[in-house]
């Protein structure tokens, strides 16, 4: 794992943790994770669908376009 990638986890792991304190404070761990499990069971249905479509898309874009310009720099002359 090369050094960006290594600092860019951590700004990821840094903010989800600011972000839960900012959210719930110093609370009982357990307690506030049923908090969030009863929020994402209480989503309606639509929020899902729409996530999953742009997941969907991004992995689309991701076969169409980035893999074929990885193969096409990694094949060579």
């Amino acid at each position: 794992m090369d050094s960006r990638l290594s600092f860019d986890l951590a700004l990821v792991v840094l903010a989800a943790l600011l972000s839960y304190t900012e959210t719930f404070g110093f609370a009982d761990p357990r307690a506030t994770i049923m908090d969030i499990v009863d929020i994402l069971i209480g989503l309606d249905i639509r929020v899902y669908l729409v996530l999953g479509g742009l997941v969907g898309m991004s992995f689309v874009a991701y076969l169409v376009v980035y893999l074929p310009q990885k193969a096409a720099r990694s094949a060579g002359p």
